[in-house]
């Protein structure tokens, strides 16, 4: 199979850097990462004013021009970082982990889990969301994730590499998701999924961020056909090396309600967590996601005429 130019580049560049990043100590790794990514910001300005014009939606008038860049720098640098530490997580141990601040709250989740079996656990893009996973996964909890498959097939390759070398199993977003998320949930298996991304098509309709998100049900879906709790958590990153990890009270499926009101009960509740950890700490979300969870959907080129 032949590969275009530009994914051969994109592969050698990535693997590149992975190489580079694995080989240099942790805090000169997380150096070249601030420098690129000061270089992508303030030189290149990569979608910069989308993430300004994004946080002045959100906040209004409660941070200055000049805080809402710092905060849009803060969260593009935090961006970097994780990059970095993703290409170093073949190096991240139990010992080290047990090292490290978020621990108890890793320590509190494998007790939940050794008493009471599979959850889903659900977290927004804010610190190092991939962390969680893989943190829980060193800690004995059977962990997976769902994964869209990339453009480029090379650094797809790569990118599955990168999350094998964690022991963190990955479900391919495909026509058997449902079936085989579910499947993993009812063997005992526990699901680390990010709920705040807009779907491409009418889902449900929940309050966030001061606007309304068109979020899939997926989370409160797999909860309720597995018939298991959703644990909210956040992560947050203070300075370059420090993780804090906040797990909150679970969120249960109601067999008693309609199917598709308890779809909306979960997922609002789930998302007003995320909310209000966001307005708390503006600079640990991700401001830059190319779809933006409050851009309205759009509508088809051939949709029928009503």
């Amino acid at each position: 199979m032949k590969h275009r130019a530009k994914h051969i580049f994109e592969y050698l560049l990535l693997r590149g850097l992975c190489s580079i990043v694995k080989f240099l100590p942790l805090r000169a790794a997380l150096a070249l990462g601030w420098l690129i990514g000061a270089f992508f910001f303030h030189v290149m300005r990569f979608r910069v004013d989308k993430a300004l014009q994004r946080l002045e939606q959100v906040f209004g008038d409660r941070f200055t021009v000049r805080e809402r860049k710092k905060i849009a720098w803060i969260s593009f640098r935090n961006i970097c970082f994780n990059a970095v530490e993703a290409a170093r997580f073949g190096k991240l141990t139990l010992e080290k982990l047990q090292k490290m601040p978020l621990y108890p709250a890793i320590a509190a989740m494998q007790e939940v889990y050794q008493k009471s079996g599979a959850f889903i656990f659900a977290t927004a893009h804010m610190g190092n969301w991939d962390l969680a996973g893989v943190a829980c996964q060193l800690a004995g909890i059977p962990v997976f994730s769902i994964a869209r498959r990339q453009k480029n097939p090379l650094t797809d390759n790569l990118l599955n590499q990168i999350r094998n070398t964690t022991g963190m199993d990955v479900v391919l977003n495909d026509s058997r998701v449902l079936r085989n998320v579910v499947r993993r949930l009812k063997a005992g298996e526990v699901l680390a999924i990010l709920p705040d991304v807009r779907s491409r098509t009418k889902a449900l309709t929940i309050d966030f961020l001061g606007g309304q998100a068109n979020l899939g049900a997926g989370a409160a879906l797999f909860a309720q056909m597995a018939n298991c709790p959703i644990y909210p958590a956040v992560l947050l990153r203070h300075g370059w090396t420090k993780h804090e990890y906040n797990v909150f009270d679970p969120i249960r499926p109601d067999p008693s309600l309609d199917k598709k009101k308890d779809w909306q009960r979960m997922m609002q509740q789930l998302v007003s967590i995320f909310d209000r950890e966001i307005r708390e700490n503006p600079e640990q979300y991700f401001w830059f996601n190319k779809r933006w969870v409050l851009d309205p959907i759009k509508e088809r080129k051939n949709a029928p005429q009503q």
